[in-house]
């Protein structure tokens, strides 16, 4: 993945654009087939509209009928179809009746903590706010240990920043070597406070930050860990 740009401010009130990047994980294992080469993943086709339950009860009308063509045959499986490979499928919607639908209105459907409807309305665009043109994140002097963190919320995505040239290599330097000393987790947020969610492209999600330091002499890393969860006790 090709770096980034994002402009950050340290204790002291100064501000410089550096690097970003996805943090990435060697994979730990492998599948691989009995002769021990790689395995080749595929996607089959699994049923068709004819098979499906929907389909099942509108042709026979109840459960118990189709409980009994299942004793007599095999009509859940669509024996010229089931198991054929998938070559550059596409996605499409279809609607209850199982139709194509070949136009559809976007709306914002928001889901209490019950799981009711709370409202619906018409898409709107929600700009990024970070990124090269974008203010730069504020040093909001919220210190968290690493323990509050994780028991607070649930990590989900990471960033490494890094520097872009020698004076941004000292002040990423300065910002993890006092994160370091202090053995605490900075929070990060947009806006004048930093209070607003860090939001990363257009419509993309809204993340809480928080940024990790450590120090090695002259070498130096800054993760900046995302999530999107707030870790809660149920009522």
């Amino acid at each position: 993945m090709a770096a980034r740009l994002i402009a950050l401010t340290d204790d002291r009130k100064r501000d410089a654009q550096v690097a970003f990047t996805a943090t990435t994980k060697a994979k730990a294992h492998r599948q691989v087939g009995p002769g021990g080469r790689s395995v080749k993943l595929e996607r089959l086709v699994k049923a068709t509209d004819r098979s499906s339950i929907s389909a099942l009860l509108k042709a026979h009308g109840t459960l118990e009928a189709i409980s009994q063509q299942l004793v007599d045959g095999d009509p859940e499986i669509d024996l010229g179809q089931a198991g054929r490979r998938l070559r550059n499928p596409a996605r499409v919607h279809i609607r209850p009746d199982g139709s194509v639908l070949y136009a559809a209105r976007v709306l914002r459907v928001v889901i209490g903590p019950d799981g009711l409807e709370k409202s619906r309305g018409d898409f709107l665009d929600v700009e990024a706010t970070v990124g090269e043109d974008r203010p730069a994140l504020p040093w909001t002097g919220k210190l968290l240990t690493a323990d509050e963190v994780v028991r607070k919320y649930a990590l989900n995505r990471a960033f490494q920043l890094r520097h872009v040239n020698g004076l941004t290599f000292d002040f990423l330097h300065q910002i993890a070597k006092t994160l370091h000393n202090a053995d605490k987790m900075l929070r990060v947020g947009a806006g004048p406070k930093g209070q607003s969610p860090l939001i990363f492209s257009l419509n993309g999600a809204p993340f809480f930050g928080f940024l990790d330091g450590r120090v090695d002499g002259d070498a130096y890393r800054l993760i900046l860990h995302l999530s999107n969860l707030e870790l809660k006790n149920a009522p």
